[in-house]
């Protein structure tokens, strides 16, 4: 349990990192490293709340709030490549998923409740692999930098595939595990932790990168 608690606070402090990192100079920033901002603002806020409900309301609610931070998750981090293209074919692609994204997570919640907590997260994680692929694609075709590992965008899409393409099964497969392998739940979710640790670092490396280019900039001009 020691471990456990280690590794949600781990992903806590991943957000924290996230977040300070792009909030510097906020307002040169690139609006797509501001929406990866607000995602990490978020991840601290929903997590905050789940330690308020463990410590204080013996973890009255915490189920209910990782089911609604995953909703906003879902939304964000599609948001973060909306912003980060200007292709209007691959816009529109990227919100047609983010509300088919909403429908299956409302239609999971009225509907299959029994198993909402295993769909509304695989469906998150396989909307994610889709976008991160397709970037790929579209990168690949665009060549925006010369030099892709200087570019921001390469490493967010590409922690967000490692990480989501890792946790896709862990996430299908969750009301099975808490159900039957009970036992065993912590040790997933502690690896899960952890491994969400380490996407929160590449993330913050590519708020790094850009704020690098920015303060660059300014000693320029």
């Amino acid at each position: 349990m020691q471990l456990f608690n280690l590794s949600n606070y781990s992903q806590w402090f991943g957000s924290i990192i996230v977040m300070l990192v792009c909030v510097f100079y906020y307002k040169e920033r690139p609006i797509y490293i501001r929406m990866l901002g607000v995602f990490g603002i978020t991840s601290i806020v929903f997590q905050g709340f789940q330690r308020l409900s463990d410590f204080f309301f013996n973890s009255k609610g915490l189920n209910e709030i990782g089911d609604a931070y995953v909703f906003f998750e879902g939304i964000l981090l599609p948001l973060v490549f909306y912003y980060a293209v200007q292709n209007p074919i691959y816009r529109r692609w990227i919100i047609g998923g983010i509300f088919l994204y909403v429908i299956i997570y409302g239609c999971a919640f009225l509907f299959f409740n029994e198993y909402f907590y295993s769909i509304i997260r695989g469906a998150r994680d396989l909307l994610m692999i889709l976008l991160s692929i397709s970037y790929f694609v579209y990168l690949m075709r665009t060549l925006p930098e010369e030099d892709l590992l200087k570019f921001p965008m390469f490493w967010i899409n590409t922690a967000a595939l490692i990480f989501f393409s890792g946790t896709f099964i862990l996430s299908y497969l969750m009301d099975y595990i808490m159900a039957v392998m009970r036992d065993q739940f912590v040790h997933f979710w502690t690896f899960r932790n952890f491994f969400r640790f380490a996407f929160c670092l590449v993330l913050a490396y590519a708020g790094w990168l850009n704020l690098k280019t920015i303060r660059a900039t300014q000693r320029l001009n």
